[in-house]
């Protein structure tokens, strides 16, 4: 295998700096050696009690210094907590636009509410990565390619900094999942590490090196990320990072441990209770690993302006109309089309009523439960903004048809009965996680509904199981909810309805509940068996819960009613998602695919709108006439829906994840591999993640990365591509025109095959670019490709296989456009 080391560390930081011109005319690097020196001679000054001080976040007790109190605020997607701000779209859904320079204006946004509102420490943004669609915070992340996110995590970090808070990027390294995440331990090759789950940490290290960074909760190959100094490396010394790393809240087990092993900023979160004074004095780390933790808080400080543009006093309403119209902006341009057949979209004028059907008003999410979550305040539902839209020249009627992913009220005791006919069910309780033993007690339970343990004299974990019959009032579909704090199943007559486990029934951060959902076909006065098991094993330590509910009365016929009276019906859907859990299933919770298969039978020209945080079933697909991916998209998100769907606005996203045809596919799809066994998953995969995977394994997705449809059409002539050895890069050009007979956006995309040599994933994302085009319009490109993104990780370092390349461009992953080969190495 022919293969050369291509750069060094500080090498690649030079590079890498250059990498994309909407980040390095901004980059915060210049200031670095200033901020050194500056930090240098304030360490000078310091005694050893003010040093562990500052580490420990004690600022009360360096402020004689004029060392500024770090005033953190979460800002993935704006300021959490907060009123009076702007609400942009999810991370997810801003990789879904693959626009640095709109990354780069949300930045400065943010950035600029954050000052206002007195705050100097955004933490954010988000550059996790998608390995799994059953990752629950995955609208938290930046999509499952390293490019992507690393290009746009750049252009936002260099933004929020320029306005003189220090971003901290989230989360190092390879966090995919909720499920055990204080505790699992992630088993992933050297390679897959450095080459894709660090990846788009070390572009945003290099175009900000004295950002700070956030370690991840998982242990890495059998060591918490907080005290892994392998990890510790891979910041400082392979990345080049001269700000200061920090951990999650409540994330590792010991902090003395992982100051030691190269934590700096280590006294962040509730644990820091238990790290009192002197821990990091007399010896417990070394004195020279307690002048750089030191040293790295005071650069972060200095090179983002923190000492020298004190915080102001928090202002009330921050959100400007210019940073609202960015938010609709940014919602319209994260939309992705996925689907448009016989030109449903846009809605034309031959469209004279329309049937508006689903969770389309105050009940749409705009947001995901968590650190993410941003209060969107006074904004425009879809259904308002459609009626809004549509004037009088359109007749819009709204039927719920579904209540979407919520919890649902509690049976009552009236259709309940215990075995010895009283009203509600029988509930044993066992002192035992499995139900096993003598039971604590039995008694008649109302209704199965309770936040704190129901009876005494049960220990902190425990188990309980409700039977009874359950008499249904009416006939039809009947909707049941479990609404846990726990692991859960509802049986009805025998058959699992719904089944799942939720580590919390609700995340502390956000206004979103967690509920299980189901489904059952029921006979108005026919008595049917239930049974509900529960344990709190794989609750929140100390917390209990679960809620039994159901919708007896189906809003789907309804909707069908509506649906056929109207030339157009547009089903809303959506899936709750969230910090503390996972997806189980892959199917639309409750009653929704029912839904969206009526409606469709009922109205020819169905459109689909996905409110989720990433892919779902589609088992109607071919039944519909057009579906649209919408994301989270904050307070944009009902203007945004309005200009795409009528047509105002060309749907500019495309997809930063691999929609799956089904469960099966994509990596995670056995216990081993996702949730994991014995506290241990496994990353089998190695780097090939995403995309990369479907590739590998030759299977066919739903709807490929990088996919989305225009209004318009647009052609990608022949592809040139050269190398350029001086600056260490290859350049690709194309010419792009607009074919069709309206202005629309086009992503050009590039990827390239590596030599078999190289013993790569099939095929990388490399290089993209956005344009908008009028009708009839060309326009020429170049792009970009430092060959530094061309390496494999082999023998401790990132090195270029001599061979043949091959460049293309794309629409995305499996639309291929043009090709071009060329020798490098």
């Amino acid at each position: 295998m022919n293969r050369r080391t291509f750069l060094s560390a500080a090498a690649f930081t030079a590079l890498a700096a250059s990498m994309a011109p909407t980040v390095t005319d901004r980059a915060v690097a210049a200031p670095a050696s200033a901020a050194q020196d500056r930090a240098g001679e304030l360490l000078a000054r310091m005694t050893a009690a003010e040093k562990e001080a500052l580490v420990r976040c004690d600022f009360a007790a360096v402020a004689h210094l004029g060392i500024p109190a770090l005033t953190m605020v979460d800002a993935s997607a704006g300021l959490r907590g907060e009123t009076g701000v702007t609400a942009f779209p999810v991370p997810v859904a801003q990789a879904a636009t693959f626009d640095e320079g709109l990354a780069r204006r949300m930045g400065e946004a943010i950035g600029t509410e954050g000052r206002a509102k007195g705050y100097n420490n955004a933490l954010g943004p988000t550059i996790d990565l998608t390995r799994t669609w059953h990752f629950g915070r995955q609208a938290e992340a930046m999509g499952e390619d390293p490019v992507l996110a690393g290009r746009l995590g750049a252009a936002l970090t260099v933004a929020i900094q320029s306005k003189h808070l220090a971003a901290t990027l989230k989360h190092f390294a390879a966090y995919t999942q909720e499920v055990n995440r204080f505790l699992i331990d992630s088993k992933v090759s050297d390679r897959a590490l450095r080459e894709y789950y660090e990846a788009p940490f070390r572009r945003v290290i290099a175009a900000a090196p004295a950002t700070s960074v956030m370690m991840a909760y998982p242990k890495i190959n059998g060591t918490f990320a907080t005290r892994n100094a392998g990890l510790f490396d891979d910041l400082k010394k392979g990345m080049g990072l001269q700000g200061y790393t920090v951990p999650d809240f409540w994330a590792g087990d010991d902090q003395v441990a992982a100051a030691r092993a190269g934590m700096d900023l280590a006294g962040l979160g509730p644990g820091a209770v238990q790290f009192p004074a002197g821990s990091l004095t007399g010896g417990a780390i070394p004195a020279a690993r307690l002048d750089d933790a030191a040293r790295r808080i005071l650069v972060t400080m200095f090179a983002n302006g923190l000492f020298d543009h004190p915080v102001p006093a928090p202002a009330g309403n921050v959100s400007t109309q210019a940073h609202q119209d960015l938010a609709h902006e940014a919602a319209v341009a994260s939309t992705v089309l996925l689907t448009n057949r016989s030109a449903a979209l846009p809605l034309t004028g031959a469209v004279k009523s329309l049937a508006v059907i689903g969770p389309a008003g105050s009940d749409t999410f705009t947001g995901v439960s968590g650190s993410t979550y941003v209060e969107p305040g006074t904004w425009t539902t879809p259904l308002d903004a459609i009626r809004a839209r549509a004037g009088s020249s359109v007749e819009v009627t709204h039927a719920q048809g579904t209540k979407g992913d919520l919890p649902l009220t509690a049976v009552p005791s009236t259709v309940l009965r215990t075995s010895s006919g009283a009203a509600g069910l029988t509930g044993t309780y066992y002192a035992s996680a499995d139900g096993t033993g003598t039971p604590v007690a039995t008694r008649t339970d109302a209704a199965v509904d309770f936040t704190t343990a129901p009876v005494e004299g049960l220990p902190q974990v425990w188990s309980a199981k409700w039977t009874g019959t359950l008499t249904p009032t009416t006939t039809g579909l009947h909707r049941f909810s479990l609404l846990p704090s726990g692991t859960t199943t509802l049986k009805i007559d025998g058959k699992v309805v719904v089944s799942g486990t939720r580590q919390m029934a609700r995340f502390f951060l956000g206004p979103y509940d967690y509920p299980l959902q189901g489904t059952a076909e029921l006979t108005a006065g026919r008595a049917v068996t239930v049974e509900i098991t529960y344990n709190n094993a794989t609750a929140e330590t100390g917390t209990c819960g679960l809620t039994f509910g159901w919708q007896p009365d189906s809003l789907i016929p309804a909707a069908v009613t509506a649906a056929r009276a109207a030339d157009a019906a547009v089903v809303f859907v959506n899936r709750v998602a969230g910090e503390g859990m996972d997806h189980a299933g892959y199917a639309l919770p409750g009653d929704q695919d029912r839904l969206v298969k009526a409606v469709a039978a009922a109205n020819a020209r169905t459109v689909v709108v996905l409110n989720t945080d990433g892919p779902v079933a589609t088992p109607w697909i071919d039944d519909v006439q057009a579906v649209v991916q919408a994301w989270y998209a904050g307070r944009g998100a009902g203007t945004a829906l309005a200009a795409v769907l009528f047509g105002d606005s060309d749907p500019a996203g495309r997809l930063p994840v691999t929609f799956p045809a089904d469960a099966t596919q994509g990596p995670g799809t056995t216990p081993a591999t996702y949730p994991g066994t014995n506290g241990t998953v496994s990353y089998a995969e190695g780097t090939a993640v995403g995309y990369r995977f479907y590739d590998a394994r030759k299977q066919e997705p739903r709807f490929p990365f990088g996919h989305g449809l225009s209004y318009t059409t647009f052609a990608h002539g022949s592809l040139e591509a050269a190398y350029e050895p001086a600056a260490e890069q290859v350049t690709v050009s194309v010419t792009v025109t607009n074919t069709g007979r309206r202005q629309g956006t086009d992503v050009v995309q590039v990827y390239a095959v590596l030599p078999a040599a190289a013993a790569a994933e099939p095929r990388r994302l490399v290089a993209f670019q956005k344009l908008t085009l009028p009708a009839a319009g060309s326009k020429r490109l170049t792009l970009t490709i430092p060959v530094q993104d061309l390496t494999v990780w082999t023998s401790g370092a990132a090195a270029l296989t001599s061979g043949t390349y091959t460049f293309a461009t794309a629409r995305s992953s499996r639309a291929i456009t043009a090709r071009r080969t060329l020798a490098l190495g």
